[in-house]
């Protein structure tokens, strides 16, 4: 019965065990972002319900939430609305996720987020020599597609951040995105974000170094 005891009370002290995260939340300028969550996995499978989610973050961007011991993969993310859901304009993404391995008492880390319209700046401004694509969004009937992106990237592997990502579509539908030049890429159109491959036509675009502009329709699956 002894042993019994002992037992159970080894299992519970392993089970109670957590780990802090404290992390900062700014925005692609590095001001502290207020009302942020972080969403946190226990694989780098993160296109599912997250298995913790953080409080918001305060004025100074900072927030904690206590974690078992293992490894996790982040992502911070701000919601005009408040609400779960796909991002839509105005809401902000921190990109790829960030692995932490909780197994010290507490742990850091930094988070920037950014919404597309700052993303597609960012790189256009990196881009040595950018091409400029645009066009409109339309769906099956011809009709413009509101709040929709354009994507463009190197690989057939859509990514939930592609190398390229337009500004959302106005009611006219009308895109403009800059990539680099000289480089084939898979373009596609997406009312999500971050992208989902299978919402992406996948429309292979070849970029001819020199060539200013392209103009292009491309069509969306509303759904």
């Amino acid at each position: 019965m002894l042993v019994l005891v002992c037992l159970l009370a080894a299992f519970s002290s392993v089970a109670s065990e957590t780990h802090l995260l404290k992390a900062k939340v700014t925005d692609i300028e590095g001001r502290p972002l207020e009302g942020a969550k972080l969403f946190l996995y226990d694989s780098p499978v993160v296109r599912r319900p997250a298995d913790f989610i953080s409080s918001l973050s305060n004025r100074a961007g900072q927030v904690q939430v206590q974690l078992p011991p293992g490894k996790f993969w982040v992502v911070a993310r701000y919601k005009v609305d408040g609400k779960y859901g796909p991002l839509l304009p105005g809401d902000r993404h921190s990109g790829e996720p960030f692995e932490v391995d909780m197994t010290g008492q507490t742990v850091e880390a930094d988070f920037a987020v950014a919404d597309i319209r700052e993303i597609g700046q960012k790189k256009r401004a990196g881009a040595t020599e950018a091409v400029r694509l645009t066009g409109r969004v339309l769906d099956a009937e011809g009709v413009p597609v509101l709040n929709s992106l354009v994507f463009a990237n190197r690989s057939k592997d859509i990514t939930e951040l592609p190398d390229f990502v337009s500004a959302w579509t106005g009611n006219d539908g009308r895109f403009e995105v800059y990539v680099a030049s000289d480089v084939t890429y898979y373009v596609g159109a997406s009312r999500q974000f971050p992208i989902k491959f299978q919402e992406g036509s996948g429309r292979l675009i070849e970029i001819v170094c020199g060539k200013i502009d392209i103009a292009m329709d491309i069509n969306l699956a509303v759904q």
